[in-house]
């Protein structure tokens, strides 16, 4: 399926090194099935969440959280369930956040994690907790609480340095408390993945002196500071992963690993911060990571602005076969402007998938409603679960009295390795042969609670098909059983292109124009001055099925508004945008 197309205004196409195959030759790109599309949600402060200290409007916006963020199609958070030495979580060692009551330590009467993840669950999402290793605190001193917050209980732990309370990863006695405060997590809460985050020193000035000389065993400072990051990732992975095989672990380390051409920066993880995130994923003791990469495309013109595109290629080439998120800062306003450019990236790259820094900052994204325009489902590990669930059974459809279509079916038997299906994927399509490999075609991922699905769209004068596949708790999906027709429909499918305004509108830097094909169609698509009536024709030629998404450059047009047609056969539409300052 063709995804991009090279046009005489300007095409969306991201210049990568000649090795490379070029963007536009990639399939799936548009829409690829199988992504992780993740969302930091950020408790330190309240920033994202919660608002309130009342318990009824927590959850009430907790669960608009997920709503929103299932409507977006997206399918992972990071759920921050520790920011400061303190818990989201009932902990037997740690204290309440002060966030959910005004009182550090004070119980809310209620469990915000454990109702997060059922709301995740309800929506086929996952929810791991994101939790900060290293920093515990800021400027000054916590109050009294119960638990007592480690800086009280272990003053001799940490050191203040840059106005931030930090621990010292040199002591094994602070390693073994913070495994203990994450092996609760594992044993208690029915987590998809634990999200490590501040998972290395906050510079070379830190005060380490007195564990360097009791645990150093001859060791280089450096080279022994990064031991010890690495030693707890190594036993922390060991112990999740023994406790719970299936649970996923991973990090967010910072964007720039090493100084390279095009991220030339003193500020990188590991040479500054003792931060050897490549060896983690070259031994295999973290399951996927999602690097904070928040700087925009171009030439690096000084030291903190660091080139997108380079930091993108070194971290998906060096993946040694593990999961790479690319951690996009959405809440910078010069990455907004292109963000569908870095997700595009992202994908060529043959990244899994892309993580969004701040949950806040997604709500009005530029360009989201067209990249995500179809729902994904989250990548399988194969080194965690190889072995796909048995497809459903006795799949059947019948239309209901408002020309509804009800589709049901039968849980499948356990497959080889005991994993029964998590969650149900149905799909529909106006083709009785329906690809299970495009994502247009996936109209829902409901939980395997459920049996039913209703297709709320009217089915009058369109052929739909529908088959329903198994999910399992690994995200092998099973294989699709042939599919069923929505009865009570004799006419032939009618041609259904589409084309979607223009986002943004107004616009000042670029704007981007999108279509869909159903069949195989002669395209015409112009742009016309509402003014002058000049034309500029941005595609003509015929195009086969797929979604086309055409960039305009705002310096090819003068300030005014314009109309845009698309002509698709005998399909003809129009919409009008505007270009502003």
């Amino acid at each position: 399926m063709k995804q991009y197309q090279q046009l005489l205004l300007i095409t969306l196409f991201i210049p990568l090194p000649s090795s490379l195959i070029p963007l536009n030759a990639q399939p799936n790109i548009v829409a690829p099935k199988w992504e992780v599309r993740a969302v930091w949600l950020t408790t330190a402060g309240g920033a994202d969440w919660p608002k309130t200290y009342d318990v009824a409007a927590q959850k009430r916006t907790l669960v608009e959280i997920f709503e929103t963020l299932q409507e977006k199609h997206f399918n992972t958070v990071f759920f921050q369930v520790r920011s400061r030495g303190n818990t989201m979580y009932r902990s037997r060692y740690e204290p309440w956040a002060a966030e959910l009551t005004g009182t550090l330590g004070e119980d809310p009467g209620w469990d915000p994690l454990d109702f997060a993840i059922g709301e995740a669950h309800k929506r086929g999402m996952e929810l791991h907790a994101w939790f900060n290793v290293a920093k515990v605190y800021t400027a000054g001193l916590p109050p009294l609480s119960s638990p007592r917050h480690v800086l009280r209980s272990h003053p001799e732990w940490a050191q203040l340095y840059g106005g931030e309370w930090w621990v010292d990863m040199g002591r094994p006695e602070l390693r073994g408390y913070t495994e203990n405060l994450v092996m609760e997590l594992v044993q208690l809460y029915d987590l998809d993945g634990i999200h490590f985050d501040y998972i290395r020193y906050p510079g070379e000035k830190f005060d380490d002196w007195k564990s360097f000389g009791l645990h150093s065993d001859g060791l280089e400072r450096d080279e022994w500071r990064r031991n010890n990051i690495t030693a707890f990732v190594r036993e922390m992975y060991d112990q999740i992963t023994k406790e719970r095989p299936a649970m996923k672990v991973g990090s967010a380390p910072l964007g720039i690993y090493k100084p390279i051409v095009g991220a030339q920066s003193g500020f990188s993880g590991y040479p500054f911060l003792y931060q050897d995130a490549r060896r983690w994923l070259e031994e295999k003791i973290q399951d996927y990571v999602a690097p904070q990469m928040y700087w925009d495309f171009g030439e690096q013109t000084n030291p903190n602005d660091p080139d997108f595109r380079a930091l993108c290629i070194d971290w998906t080439k060096n993946n040694f076969g593990r999961h790479v998120y690319a951690g996009l800062g959405a809440y910078r306003e010069n990455i907004q402007k292109e963000i569908t450019e870095q997700i595009y990236l992202t994908r060529s790259m043959g990244s899994q998938g892309q993580a969004f820094f701040r949950y806040q900052n997604i709500l009005d994204l530029p360009g989201i409603s067209i990249t995500y325009k179809y729902q994904a489902l989250i990548p399988p590990m194969p080194w965690k679960d190889s072995i796909p669930p048995l497809p459903p059974t006795d799949i059947h459809v019948t239309q209901s009295s408002n020309n509804t279509s009800i589709v049901r079916w039968k849980e499948p038997p356990p497959a080889a390795d005991g994993d029964r299906a998590r969650n149900y994927v149905v799909y529909r399509s106006t083709d009785e042969d329906i690809a299970l490999d495009n994502a247009r075609n996936i109209l829902a991922v409901i939980p395997a609670t459920r049996t039913v699905y209703v297709d709320e769209a009217p089915v009058n004068n369109i052929h739909y098909y529908y088959t329903v596949t198994a999910i399992d708790k690994g995200h092998n999906e099973s294989g699709g059983t042939f599919s069923q027709f929505a009865p009570g429909v004799h006419s032939a499918p009618p041609v259904r292109h589409s084309l979607a305004q223009n986002y943004p509108n107004p616009f000042s830097d670029k704007t981007y124009i999108s279509y869909e094909l159903s069949e195989k169609s002669p395209v015409e698509l112009i742009v016309q001055d509402t003014l002058t009536k000049k034309e500029i024709t941005l595609v003509r030629e015929t195009q086969e099925a797929g979604t086309y998404i055409v960039s305009v450059d705002a310096k090819l047009l003068r300030r005014g508004k314009y109309l845009y047609r698309l002509r698709a056969g005998s399909f003809v539409a129009m919409k009008y945008f505007e270009r502003g300052e």
